[in-house]
């Protein structure tokens, strides 16, 4: 099974697809005494504890929610102290609630279900603070445990092909996805959360690494199996998925070890008993690079081209300006963020949805993004209330700024039903749906390309949540009915899937 071979691809995504007879002939349910832990634990590894008094530089989220990178071509290193900022304000916990049964941990990125599959690990040279080493980032007790002492960051440049953000950068994190911890609940469509929730946690570790002025880079292209040995992962269960170089620094790393050993940790379980989904491990089996040539590839591929708009109605949208925008820093932003669990049915202003698809749409620093503003998925809406645009289904030309209006009329009912009959995007003032044309992806990029489509719409997603709550607005994200979704933005949308949707709009705050 190769990453050229994309029958495998269409076979996952053909075979995760809900329908309403799907969802409804699931015998599935939620074994709460099996319940997974929310953390990875090394019960041997002592923890370095990181200070619980983290960094808030408030610089205004909307301003590094749509930072791009392209103005962060400068030597800057991260310390412990910006490190510890990053992982809080990516992966930490910010709240817990305790009920009669359990505690329920809350972080700083939305996560599918509350489960948190996505692990952060890092690799780094020596730092002001921290010796240079292969780290976990425990959020339970907010801490490092050092898995591997020493400068291992030529491991990561041979297995990127020399991948020149990884090559200056001081630090590297890297993002793993654990199978069971998503698919108690969501059994073998777990595997598209690896891409909606690791996006979360990119979206915000980008706008935090722009406050700092750090330089970073979304990286998909690494040979897999290199990567995992590195971090002493049983892929059995969990898997490397992505990526960020941190920083610039002119000393590039030592040559890499002749031999990466096998560590053997030991680690608590995730719960009692696991039921393997074979889906998952196959499509991300099909999905790995196996050599260096194969990531060269990765990134010299041709961009997506860019869809034109039509002779339809076209409505300008108006962001706001950069001196009018909120500022409101991004920390308190994160902070505050959460997941509306009810919208008022009352209309956003133009300008505020005009700033949202504005300050989240402008570009992403990724391997697989070239040049810097491309973008894999389009953008379709069921507007349902907004001030200047009548209700109806659009598509948003991001270059143009403008929505495109396919069919006007009154799509609530519409819009609750595709949204998997949930109420909350019914109610909501904008439904906003990320659609790709997988075909063209999956020749550009192989099965990887599919890791890719689905990361970058959770990417965009956790901007679209910052953008929001920014503006003192609510979201929250969502699945669908896959083909119910097309079918209904087409003809416009034929040939493309489903892969994101979210809410936007104002929160009924509860009692």
């Amino acid at each position: 099974m190769t990453n050229e071979d994309t029958q495998a691809t269409w076979e996952y995504h053909d075979a995760t697809k809900h329908s309403h007879l799907s969802v409804r002939t699931n015998a599935h349910w939620l074994d709460w005494s099996n319940h997974p832990n929310p953390f990875k634990i090394y019960p041997k590894l002592e923890p370095i504890r990181l200070d619980p008094v983290v960094a808030r530089n408030e610089v205004p989220a909307l301003a590094v929610v749509a930072e791009t990178g392209a103005s962060l071509e400068i030597d800057n290193s991260p310390d412990l102290k910006s490190l510890s900022q990053l992982l809080y304000f990516s992966a930490g916990v910010v709240k817990k609630v305790d009920y009669a049964s359990a505690t329920q941990y809350f972080r700083a990125a939305s996560c599918t279900g509350a489960l948190y599959e996505i692990e952060l690990y890092i690799v780094c040279g020596t730092l002001p603070g921290l010796s240079a080493g292969v780290y976990q980032f425990g959020p339970g007790d907010f801490s490092l445990r050092r898995l591997r002492e020493g400068d291992f960051r030529g491991v990561l440049l041979r297995a990127t092909a020399n991948n020149p953000a990884v090559a200056r950068a001081p630090a590297t994190i890297i993002c793993t996805g654990t199978y069971w911890r998503n698919a108690w609940k969501y059994q073998a469509r777990a595997y598209r959360h690896f891409g909606w929730d690791n996006g979360t946690i990119l979206a915000n570790m980008l706008a935090i690494a722009a406050s700092l002025r750090l330089p970073a880079q979304v990286t998909c292209g690494f040979v897999d199996r290199q990567i995992n040995q590195l971090l002493d992962l049983d892929t059995e269960r969990e898997v490397a998925f992505s990526m960020i170089p941190l920083g610039s620094s002119s000393d590039p790393p030592p040559p890499p070890p002749e031999d990466v050993r096998r560590l053997n940790l030991e680690t608590v379980p995730v719960s009692e008993s696991e039921t393997h989904y074979p889906e998952m491990s196959l499509m991300h089996e099909a999905s790995s690079l196996q050599n260096v040539d194969e990531v060269v590839a990765w990134r010299e591929g041709m961009p997506i081209a860019r869809t034109s708009p039509s002779p339809n109605q076209v409505i300008s949208l108006s962001p706001l300006p950069d001196d009018e925008i909120s500022n409101e820093g991004i920390e308190s932003v994160i902070l505050r963020r959460g997941s509306t669990r009810q919208f008022a049915r009352v209309p956003l202003t133009l300008e505020q949805l005009s700033t949202m698809l504005d300050r989240s749409m402008r570009g992403i620093p990724a391997d697989f993004l070239d040049p810097l503003g491309s973008q894999l998925n389009s953008v379709y809406l069921i507007v349902n209330a907004v001030d200047g645009i009548e209700p109806g289904s659009y598509v948003y030309h991001r270059g143009d700024k403008e929505l495109e209006r396919l069919k006007q009329g009154e799509f609530r009912g519409v819009a609750a039903h595709r949204g998997l009959d949930q109420q909350l995007p019914g109610d909501a003032s904008v439904a906003v749906f990320l659609l790709a044309e997988i075909k063209p992806i999956l020749e550009r990029f192989g099965n990887r390309g599919y890791r890719a489509v689905q990361l970058e719409a959770g990417i965009i997603c956790g901007k679209l949540y910052l953008a929001a709550y920014a503006q003192r607005l609510g979201a929250t994200g969502l699945t669908f009915y896959d083909d119910e979704v097309i079918e209904f933005f087409s003809p416009h949308a034929a040939g493309k899937s489903a892969i994101f949707l979210m809410a936007l709009g104002k929160s009924v705050k509860r009692k």
